[in-house]
C-alpha cells in the first residue's frame, strides 16, 4: 500500500489481504525491535479497519476470516477491528490468544479483555 493507494478502489478482499500483509509485517518489525517501523504500520492497519467501517454496512466483519491466523498479530488486529461488530466472536478471539501464552499478543489480548470487562473502553 503506497501512500496514494486509493483504498475506496480496492475490494473487501483486496483489503483483507492487505490488512493481512501489514499486520505479519507489524509482527516482523515488533520481533526485530523496530519500533517506529512497527508504529507506522499500524497506522496503515488502522486506515484499512477505517475504509471498511466506512463501507456500506461496515464491512469490519470481512476480517473475522483471519480468525485463527497463524500469525499472532493478525489474529489480535482483526479481533480488536471487529468488537464493535461482532463482540461476542472478537472477544472469543481474544480470550483464545490471551490464553495461549504467546506474548506479546497474549498480554495484549488479556489486557483488552481487562479493560472491556471494567467498562475502560468500549467499542466503536
Amino acid at each position: 500500500m503506497t501512500q496514494r493507494t486509493n483504498l475506496k478502489a480496492l475490494s473487501d478482499t483486496e483489503i483483507v489481504r492487505l490488512f493481512e500483509q501489514l499486520c505479519v509485517e507489524q509482527y516482523d518489525a515488533m520481533e526485530g525491535d523496530e519500533n517506529a517501523r512497527a508504529n507506522r504500520l499500524v497506522r496503515r492497519i488502522w486506515t484499512l479497519e477505517a475504509e471498511l467501517k466506512s463501507r456500506p454496512g461496515d464491512q469490519r466483519r470481512v476480517l473475522l476470516k483471519l480468525f485463527g491466523h497463524p500469525n499472532m498479530q493478525v489474529r489480535l488486529s482483526a479481533a480488536w477491528a471487529n468488537l464493535a461488530v461482532d463482540y461476542v466472536a472478537a472477544r472469543r478471539e481474544l480470550q483464545d490468544i490471551a490464553d495461549s501464552k504467546w506474548y506479546p499478543q497474549a498480554a495484549d489480548a488479556g489486557i483488552t479483555l481487562e479493560n472491556l470487562d471494567s467498562g475502560f473502553y468500549r467499542p466503536t
